[in-house]
């Protein structure tokens, strides 16, 4: 719909009038137009996209659990020594020493049976028949050989009960005592072990200890010795 012209205007020109939005009106060529965005264009089209890793890829893995901490190791605990008190360290020192003294004495008495009746079989040998005995041949000469055995296990049973003064003399008085010292030099040689007598028992439970060692070495080789002679003894009579 148009107006009429007013005076001074063209009336050929006429006056614009406003759109109808009901009508749609074609597009000005002339007239450039925004591209929409939600429409993809040529370019859009020609050109590669990269692929979106978050709708590509699917859901994201979940992440590896924290490794669990190995419990601390709690130190031991350090055990202190609690001091002995001087009364229980010296009894100790006593019953050490006694029971020392007293395994010697098993073991000089254990020699001492042993003794015996190594020779009374020997004298019950000797006494008897000899013609049973071998007198030729390898007989004799297994009977020779049990005989040195039974010998040398009679004399180290005779060792066995043999006093030991030899061993630990300088850290005991034997050599003072078999010397017949007097009063007084036994008194200066104690004066210096009485300070610490509990170190000194000791040293005498050490010295008797040497002493038991010896005897009973010699007590096992003593034995070793006389079975293994009447071992030989009876491979004599049977060959």
């Amino acid at each position: 719909m148009t107006t009429a012209p007013g005076r001074g205007q063209d009336p050929t020109r006429a006056t614009p009038t406003a759109p109808d939005p009901a009508r749609p009106t074609a597009p000005d060529p002339a007239r450039p137009t925004a591209p929409d965005p939600a429409r993809p264009t040529a370019r859009d089209l020609a050109t590669p996209t990269a692929p979106d890793p978050a709708r590509d890829l699917g859901p994201e893995p979940a992440a590896d659990p924290a490794p669990s901490r190995a419990p601390a190791r709690t130190a031991a605990p350090v055990t202190v020594p609690v001091p002995v008190p001087a009364e229980e360290l010296r009894f100790m020192a006593e019953r050490l020493l006694a029971t020392v003294r007293e395994d010697i004495g098993r073991a000089d008495t254990k020699a001492a049976i042993l003794l015996s009746g190594a020779l009374a079989f020997l004298a019950v040998v000797f006494s008897g028949d000899r013609a049973l005995l071998p007198d030729s041949g390898p007989g004799l000469a297994l009977l020779l050989l049990a005989a040195a055995l039974w010998t040398a296990g009679v004399l180290m049973l005779v060792s066995v009960v043999l006093p030991r003064t030899r061993i630990g003399a300088d850290r005991t008085f034997l050599r003072e005592l078999t010397g017949g010292p007097s009063e007084t030099a036994l008194r200066e040689r104690l004066s210096a072990p009485g300070a610490d007598a509990t170190g000194w028992l000791l040293e005498q439970a050490s010295v008797h200890g040497l002493v038991l060692a010896a005897k009973y070495r010699w007590l096992r080789l003593g034995v070793s010795a006389l079975a293994l002679g009447a071992l030989l003894a009876l491979f004599s009579e049977l060959w």
